[in-house]
């Protein structure tokens, strides 16, 4: 009788501890979105590893300018202006991945530098739904639509990664591919 209970005891704690380890990164996104409405900086600011996001979002303005020159046909003028564009990109990023920034993208599924005191495209209580993408077991992948928008609307998609056991934090923001 108490190898059974024992079992079940220990069977029981693996499906909890493993069912935890799974939905981690869904409760992980739920803390960042309820620390967002609540404006709770440092609760937020757990989940996000902004050295990281910084750097993928150097590479995406990178390379959107890269493919803005490749379009342009690349004059003189404009290759110029692209070096310059290039050696501003680091500034820029620093001071625009800030977190009331990401803390608004998170509310709203829109990454925008405006300031808090200006009016967006959508009502405040509007939320975004999350449609969340799997990448193995250690990458999520959440999208963000507007609930009212066509299945096919560009969507911002927040990358989260695996720390630890079961701890997750956002990594990168994904500008939608063609509405750059």
């Amino acid at each position: 009788m108490k190898l059974k209970t024992i079992a079940g005891v220990l069977a029981l704690t693996t499906a909890v501890v493993g069912g935890h380890w799974y939905y981690s990164p869904h409760l992980a996104l739920k803390s960042m979105q309820a620390a967002a409405q609540q404006k709770d900086a440092d609760k937020f600011n757990q989940h996000v590893d902004y050295p990281k996001l910084r750097e993928s979002f150097k590479g995406q303005m990178s390379a959107i300018m890269a493919e803005q020159l490749g379009k342009s046909g690349g004059s003189g003028a404009e290759a110029l202006g692209a070096m310059l564009g290039g050696a501003m990109v680091n500034q820029f990023v620093d001071a625009f991945v800030r977190p009331e920034i990401v803390m608004k993208a998170m509310q709203s599924g829109e990454f925008s530098p405006k300031a808090s005191g200006e009016s967006t495209s959508k009502p405040q209580d509007e939320k975004p739904s999350w449609t969340i993408e799997r990448k193995g077991t250690d990458k999520l992948i959440a999208y963000a639509r507007d609930p009212k928008a066509p299945d096919n609307t560009k969507a911002v998609g927040v990358v989260f990664e695996r720390y630890g056991f079961a701890d997750w934090k956002l990594t990168e923001i994904r500008l939608p591919a063609g509405g750059r």
